[in-house]
């Protein structure tokens, strides 16, 4: 992969099918896409075959696949979840995919409310309750045997720790990527979840820049005591919000890093946008805040 690619993420595409993802992102002069597994799985239980999909991109590479959710899961639902990882990274590796995204849990905001105001939830809770090391610990060992698993498949691996959650920025996320110690385990530097937990760009430009697999440039609204829900904060456009983004692409240019950047939306109105001119334009202001 080239030096600073740019990447299209999944979520500038809208509701686009997977060969509409891909042509524009084609036609706007990005590098590579980060498109989710479901996205594939659509494609691909369509008819379709890995070998269409690598057709369809050309030189267009894959910087990531989305995602793998609650990766501490523990006893027999790390047991399921060691199945679903398998699933996802042979599909990620069929189709010449570079990463997969790895996020901890528990991935709906509710369990966390509920936890917190101790209300009834049926739902996964994740390992809220336990001591904080304990957590670490635990998503550590986790993070460790996915990695061993992707690395059988040829993949790297990110972490991106989500704001309402246990670990809820790199913060508290990378001392569990060092204490699982894996070569191929990285992090994606993810602006909203770090700026909602409360990181600024000086952190981020002393964060070592071989930890970084990847970028995701993206705004948020202000926090506030509220669970950080992203339909609410992150239901903003590029420059809309609250993060100083060119400060922060600049802190983590800082420490030497070169690898992928995308920019990731949640914004309703955007993610209605005509599919080619606004990935045309994320690409526009991606290369002036990248390499202006």
């Amino acid at each position: 992969m080239k030096k600073n690619a740019l990447s299209m993420h999944s979520t500038a595409a809208g509701r686009a099918n997977l060969a509409t993802y891909i042509a524009a992102a084609k036609a706007a002069g990005f590098d590579c896409i980060e498109p989710t597994i479901t996205q594939l799985e659509s494609y691909l239980n369509s008819g379709h075959t890995a070998q269409d999909i690598k057709t369809m991109l050309g030189e267009l590479e894959i910087s990531a696949v989305g995602w793998l959710a609650d990766c501490e899961r523990q006893g027999y639902e790390f047991t399921a979840m060691m199945k679903q990882a398998e699933s996802l990274f042979a599909v990620a590796s069929s189709i010449g995919a570079y990463a997969v995204e790895i996020i901890n849990g528990p991935v709906d905001y509710r369990a966390v409310e509920s936890f917190r105001n101790q209300t009834p939830y049926t739902g996964y809770m994740g390992l809220q309750g336990l001591d904080d090391q304990e957590q670490q610990t635990l998503t550590a060992k986790n993070l460790g045997a996915l990695a061993d698993l992707a690395a059988e498949f040829g993949l790297m691996l990110y972490f991106e720790p989500l704001c309402w959650t246990p670990i809820p920025t790199l913060k508290e996320g990378i001392p569990v990527i060092e204490k699982a110690g894996r070569d191929n385990l990285k992090i994606v530097v993810d602006f909203y979840h770090n700026y909602i937990g409360g990181l600024d760009a000086d952190f981020l430009s002393k964060i070592d820049k071989n930890m970084i697999l990847g970028v995701h440039a993206c705004n948020s609204h202000e926090p506030t005591d509220q669970i950080p829900c992203e339909p609410i904060f992150r239901n903003i456009g590029f420059y809309e919000g609250n993060v100083p983004i060119k400060e922060w692409i600049d802190a983590i240019k800082s420490t030497g890093f070169d690898n992928w950047w995308a920019y990731e939306t949640a914004s309703r109105r955007e993610q209605e946008e005509e599919i080619y001119g606004f990935a045309k334009y994320v690409h526009t202001e991606l290369s002036k805040l990248v390499n202006g």
